[in-house]
């Protein structure tokens, strides 16, 4: 039953495109533009951590991390955030022309 409503998450999630991606390492921030019901424009972000198996050679993505990822964390993290608030800004003025 997990893998069911995980697949449904996958094709409901692929079906959207990130604004703007950021990458630290192995670790990136995919943008969302997003839309709130009343219309509110707003974004958010998502983090994962690229992957490659030594025995298999396959590659993937996780959401999970290891401590040793922090600096790459805190690296996306803050430049999401700059970019985020820089977007918002001519979000706002962009509804609020003087």
């Amino acid at each position: 039953m997990t893998e069911r409503i995980d697949s449904k998450k996958k094709k409901s999630q692929t079906a959207e495109t990130p604004v703007h991606a950021l990458h630290a390492g192995s670790v990136a921030a995919l943008i969302w533009r997003r839309q709130s019901p009343a219309g509110y424009v707003y974004f958010d972000y998502s983090l994962t951590r690229s992957w490659q198996s030594l025995s298999s050679g396959s590659r993937g993505q996780s959401r999970n991390f290891f401590a040793q990822n922090e600096r790459e964390l805190l690296t996306v993290v803050q430049q999401a955030s700059n970019w985020i608030a820089e977007n918002e800004r001519s979000l706002a003025s962009a509804a609020n022309p003087e």
